[in-house]
């Protein structure tokens, strides 16, 4: 992958269309949570290249704003449980998947 360090050349620009720039090693979490909630296939593809699943699977289960249906999929896909997910206040969540 050229060592591009800028998610913006790597993905669809208008996935970061509120940022200027973003560091896919600083912003791990902000370019993974943004793939996973609007990415399409081609996108998909250079997040799973670029990051571990191990990585993905802990934005799937913490991460702040992270789209409700999205949190659901990639939970079912990663067989992530209910109790690890986390709801947007930080706390283990209780709804049904």
């Amino acid at each position: 992958m050229n060592r591009i360090k800028d998610a913006k050349r790597l993905f669809d620009p208008t996935l970061f269309w509120d940022a200027e720039s973003v560091d896919i090693e600083q912003h791990a979490d902000y370019v993974i949570a943004r793939v996973l909630d609007f990415g399409d296939e081609k996108d998909l593809k250079i997040l799973r290249e670029i990051y571990a699943d191990e990585k993905l699977i802990r934005v799937v289960k913490e991460r702040r704003g992270l789209q409700r249906m999205t949190r659901r999929f990639w939970s079912v896909y990663f067989n992530i449980t209910l109790p690890e997910l986390k709801n947007d206040r930080g706390r283990a969540s209780t709804e049904s998947p």
